[in-house]
């Protein structure tokens, strides 16, 4: 007769087949990214991303003279792999006496953990300065947009002064978002010209994490949110958040190894061991894709009725 045992209970395959989606499914800023495997089976540690060089505005010909040809340049950013995992340890008693399911409950939070994790690298990758030499030995600097730092909630008018620095190049339907803090949230809650996600319609695309939208742009709230310590030099320390305006495209997330799950068995302690690890690199491919809005992180008062 087959006996059944805890190490039973815990099958890497059906495992892996929760958490994989549980990632995407949790992983709010990475829906803005472009996610592909194109790393997988490629050699290396480091990824280049090029970025193509605006040819400049087309120039005024005369008849039967002829135009002079314009180079097409580009230049390029690195980004190292990551790899990135948790790790846990379930014992005999929990898995087959604890309430609730602690596989269902692992599997949640493994997910969870490793979405949280590929969020906060790739704001990072969306507002990290870098400084080097593209492949030509040329001497570039890649930062994205931001506002001015000011001592101001988050607001409408607070993101016209981010779509301000997008000149021309602005359009809300090829923006894929706003990205801010619960802080910010709530100071959006306020504005007049902030739609609450409640009041959508029935059939209306509703993005993971989004609240609402405000200039007809999904809000997505994600607590991810870098903190400044002052977002007004000069006039005192003002603790705030750094909201994200996103363009599609903008941000990149290559995997190279999608997250794969493993366990091992502990016959000493009576434990399953169990891991989640998945290798990729985020890279911010589009300078002018992200804006920063710098806001206060004070929590707005409500108007009582």
């Amino acid at each position: 007769m087959a006996t059944t045992t805890s190490a039973n209970l815990i099958v890497p395959e059906v495992w892996a087949d929760a958490v994989g989606p549980t990632i995407l499914g949790r992983a709010v800023i990475a829906q803005f990214a472009e996610v592909d495997d194109q790393l997988v089976g490629q050699p290396g540690e480091t990824v280049i991303f090029p970025k193509f060089d605006y040819i400049g505005d087309a120039d005024d010909l005369t008849e039967n003279v002829a135009m002079t040809p314009t180079t097409l340049t580009m230049t390029d950013s690195r980004a190292t792999i990551k790899e990135a995992g948790k790790a846990l340890e379930l014992t005999d008693n929990a898995t087959l006496q604890a309430l609730g399911s602690p596989n269902s409950e692992g599997q949640r939070q493994l997910g969870l953990s490793v979405a949280r994790k590929i969020d906060k690298d790739l704001r990072v990758a969306a507002e990290v300065t870098e400084t080097g030499e593209d492949s030509f030995g040329n001497a570039k600097t890649w930062a994205p947009l931001k506002v001015a730092a000011a001592n101001l909630p988050m607001s409408w008018g607070r993101l016209v002064q981010g779509i301000a620095l997008l000149g021309d190049e602005y359009d809300p339907a090829d923006m894929a978002g706003i990205i801010v803090h619960s802080v910010q949230y709530a100071q959006l809650l306020v504005d007049p010209l902030f739609t609450d996600v409640s009041k959508f319609g029935a059939d209306a695309t509703i993005l993971r994490g989004q609240v609402g939208k405000i200039g007809n742009m999904p809000v997505i709230v994600s607590d991810r949110a870098t903190a400044v310590a002052d977002v007004d030099p000069g006039a005192g320390t003002v603790a705030g958040y750094n909201a994200l305006l996103i363009r599609k495209g903008a941000l990149a997330l290559k995997y190279k190894r999608r997250p794969i799950v493993e366990t091992d068995r502990d016959i000493l302690k009576r434990t399953n061991l169990i891991t989640t690890n998945v290798h990729y690199a985020v890279k911010r491919v589009d300078d002018r894709g992200v804006v920063i809005i710098p806001t206060n992180g004070v929590v707005p008062t409500p108007v009582a009725a």
